[in-house]
């Protein structure tokens, strides 16, 4: 049972129900109260970081005694871990938050580390993989085992690192096969989905063959081969050599007999925070704009879980694509006058930094070529790099005024390609506030911005419930700039 998830039950009201639906009304309340101001709920030192989260966790372990003598043996005992677990999970990244949103190294109290120390022994228990806090708790423990190995250098000039270190990890976590087949499984799975596939192929085979669980072995065999698949319905091409990188351009072109000369052309960079994130999550938008006679590009560009960079390079990236495009137009019937620049949250902030930053090049790329495109879509774009949640950008730069440079809210300029900015009207995640700065700013210096809101919503609007509304709004801007 999670902490923070009411129970669903198609059955008549019990006291089990009554139970979780009381909790979620405090609960619920507790964790905006954390979240929404998230840098001082971590910047408190040891001692008073402890009495909170101690004072926090006792609200739940008093509403579970309340129902002590209603509830199943069972339901209780799976409370009792994940309330414990839910809370240990912060204590457990207390330090490195501290850190990030502070500038100041502190360790957890004896006495709370002793606590942490405890759950050794657990992680081998594959009864507790039911209880969805304590799969936090180990998931949270096992991305910093991976940060501190990568932060030793062994996984510098390795694509995947932060899969790589993660395996590693986990074989000397878990000692019970069943729990390290499971915890394999899982991380395999979600590298997938949130990564790509690209040159995992001995983590994948190892775990092929070696995995005891035999529906794990298939549906980790069949997303591989839907991945591969994908990869394989359209071109790529290598866009540029980095550090011992090939970043590959993923290209979907129309069909020449139908649509003749140079054609107008979009470019996507996938978000993720700069952290994660892949190509993929273009592939079926690309098709349908190369049927409709655009050449649709989807980059991959470097990534902090996969090679250990921060947004820096990321930038030097999106502007070496566009350059790509441009250098290669005649090749791929491109042209070279009409292109998009597009992407959700950090992918929106890459397209903006296509246009806006200066410094940030790559020292192969051909400056005579314009990185600039066209027209910029930005859907919940980040604006502003220098807030609380960005810190960890700056975290090992003595510099920590640097990130103004990559930052849209402290470029904005004169003579920018005409943009479309659509944002929630309740995006936490990158805030409203920021997106409305910036469109005033630039319109004050004539820009062309068309800005969109979606009233009433959150960070994620670029699928599921507002993803009809923001597609209808980028096909009639699209339209508008009349490009065909």
């Amino acid at each position: 049972m999670s902490l923070f998830a009411m129970a669903q039950t198609s059955e008549a009201p019990s006291i089990k129900d009554q139970y979780f639906e009381e909790q979620q009304v405090f609960a619920r309340q507790i964790r905006n109260n954390i979240y929404s101001d998230f840098a001082s709920f971590n910047a408190m030192d040891p001692i008073r970081f402890g009495s909170s989260i101690d004072s926090l966790e006792s609200i739940f372990h008093a509403h579970l005694s309340k129902y002590s003598d209603r509830l199943d043996p069972s339901v209780i005992q799976d409370e009792n871990i994940g309330i414990q677990y839910f809370f240990d999970k912060f204590l457990l990244e207390y330090p490195a938050h501290h850190q990030d949103y502070t500038g100041e190294l502190v360790s957890l109290t004896p006495e709370k580390q002793a606590r942490l120390t405890a759950h050794t022994a657990d992680l081998n228990d594959a009864a507790l993989l039911t209880n969805r806090d304590f799969r936090e708790y180990v998931q949270a423990l096992l991305a910093i085992d991976a940060n501190q190995a990568i932060a030793t250098g062994a996984y510098d000039k390795s694509d995947n690192q932060q899969l790589e270190a993660v395996w590693a990890c986990m074989d000397q976590r878990f000692t019970n096969p069943q729990v390290r087949d499971y915890w394999r499984g899982e991380y395999l799975m979600n590298h997938m989905d949130n990564y790509g596939v690209r040159n995992i192929g001995s983590i994948y085979d190892e775990f092929i063959t070696t995995c005891q669980e035999e529906e794990a072995v298939s549906k980790a065999r069949a997303a591989y081969e839907k991945f591969e698949s994908a990869r394989a319905s359209h071109l790529i091409e290598t866009y540029k050599i980095v550090d011992g990188f090939e970043l590959e351009m993923h290209l979907f072109l129309p069909d020449s007999q139908v649509f003749a000369g140079p054609r107008p052309t979009i470019i996507y960079f996938h978000g993720g925070s700069w952290s994660e994130g892949k190509p993929d999550w273009f592939f079926g938008e690309g098709a349908e704009f190369a049927r409709q006679g655009w050449v649709a590009a989807a980059i991959e560009y470097r990534i902090k879980g996969r090679h250990g960079t921060l947004p820096f390079e990321a930038v030097k990236d999106a502007k070496s694509a566009v350059r790509w495009l441009r250098e290669n137009a005649v090749k791929y019937k491109i042209n070279p006058d009409k292109i998009v620049a597009t992407g959700n949250s950090a992918g929106g902030h890459l397209a903006l930094a296509t246009a806006l930053v200066e410094n940030w090049n790559e020292e192969s790329d051909d400056l005579g070529v314009s990185a600039k495109p066209n027209a910029l879509m930005v859907v919940s774009g980040v604006f502003d790099l220098t807030v609380d949640n960005s810190k960890w950008i700056v975290k090992t730069l003595n510099n920590k005024e640097l990130v103004k440079e990559i930052s849209p809210n402290h470029l904005i300029k004169e003579d920018l390609p005409p943009m479309l900015i659509i944002h929630g009207e309740n995006d936490r995640n990158c805030l409203y506030s920021s997106a409305e700065y910036f469109v005033s700013q630039s319109e004050r210096l004539n820009n062309k911005v068309t800005f969109s809101t979606i009233e009433g919503a959150g960070h994620f609007i670029w699928f599921g419930r507002y993803g009809g509304n923001v597609a209808a709004i980028q096909r009639e801007y699209l339209n508008s700039l009349g490009f065909d």
